[in-house]
């Protein structure tokens, strides 16, 4: 294996690296925040509830690249 080839796969590497670190802690963060509107879903009653159940909408809607709404 040539220098070049091992340079290319290094950084191959690290980028690879990289998207899965981010896709980690995006996917940490949203665990979490899905945790706390369920925790409120199921506090709330009435129209706060409907207010809680959309923004879970709109969480699960986050995960759609390029979705803005």
């Amino acid at each position: 294996m040539s220098g070049t080839e091992m340079i290319i796969v290094a950084f191959a590497a690290v980028i690879v690296f990289i998207i899965a670190l981010y896709c980690g802690i995006r996917i940490s963060n949203f665990r979490d925040e899905l945790n706390y509107i369920n925790a409120e879903i199921n506090r709330t009653v009435g129209s706060e509830r409907i207010h809680w159940q959309h923004e879970k909408k709109r969480l699960w809607l986050s995960l759609i690249p390029f979705y803005r709404r």
